[in-house]
């Protein structure tokens, strides 16, 4: 379905909503059988899609060249298991074809279980660089809870994080928690936007918006 004339087109946001990766209102139901007004999974339909996957990698490095455009530091990124591991990927491979060159490391879920050595229990797959800044990526920001616990993880391998960015914020607080902390935190996208952006296209009623919206109001982290 096409915008509504004078409405900016948003070509990802479009890939995103046809590949039933952001689902409002009934979708939600049909596809999943969850009773929420909004639901956002960069997984289960994105991994087969490789040049949406392509397209989500070059949304982030574009946001990560506007925030570090006055940083000399070599940038790297690293995903918050298991969702955003392909995302950070997706954008350091992406990088390579411009001119902001992140390098890549990798987030393990679990520690590894080797016997011992400097890696055996090591929860952190790449180079320690402490010259680097470190972007740390997920696809969505709620409670801010899975951020903290990956910043621990990394803190304990000698990796200090610098910055966080996700896809889309839902507007819950989770960001608003981590700034307290004294961490960056952008997205590609806010929730209200992209609610906004789907009924401005004519995809969802202006009830399921204001359900959406409404939802995650009420759902608030602190």
């Amino acid at each position: 379905m096409q915008a509504n004339p004078g409405s900016v087109v948003d070509p990802l946001l479009d890939s995103l909503w046809d590949r039933g990766l952001i689902l409002i209102g009934d979708r939600v139901r049909r596809e999943y059988a969850l009773n929420t007004p909004i639901f956002i999974d960069l997984r289960h339909k994105l991994y087969d899609d490789l040049d949406l996957l392509d397209a989500i990698g070059a949304a982030l490095v574009a946001k990560i060249a506007a925030i570090t455009a006055d940083a000399t530091a070599p940038q790297q990124v690293i995903g918050i298991p298991d969702t955003a591991t392909p995302l950070a990927l997706a954008a350091a491979s992406v990088s390579r074809r411009g001119a902001v060159k992140l390098c890549y490391g990798q987030l393990r879920k679990e520690p590894a279980r080797y016997p011992g050595g400097r890696s055996g229990a090591s929860s952190y797959m790449g180079v320690v660089d402490p010259s680097r800044q470190i972007t740390l990526i997920d696809d969505v920001m709620a409670s801010g809870k899975t951020k903290l616990h990956s910043i621990e993880q990394l803190s304990q391998c000698g990796l200090r994080v610098a910055r966080i960015l996700v896809v889309v914020d839902r507007e819950q607080g989770g960001a608003e928690i981590l700034e307290n902390r004294g961490y960056s935190v952008s997205s590609l996208y806010k929730a209200s936007r992209l609610i906004s952006y789907f009924l401005e296209s004519g995809r969802i009623t202006a009830a399921e918006a204001q359900s959406a919206l409404e939802f995650l109001r009420r759902k608030q982290y602190s």
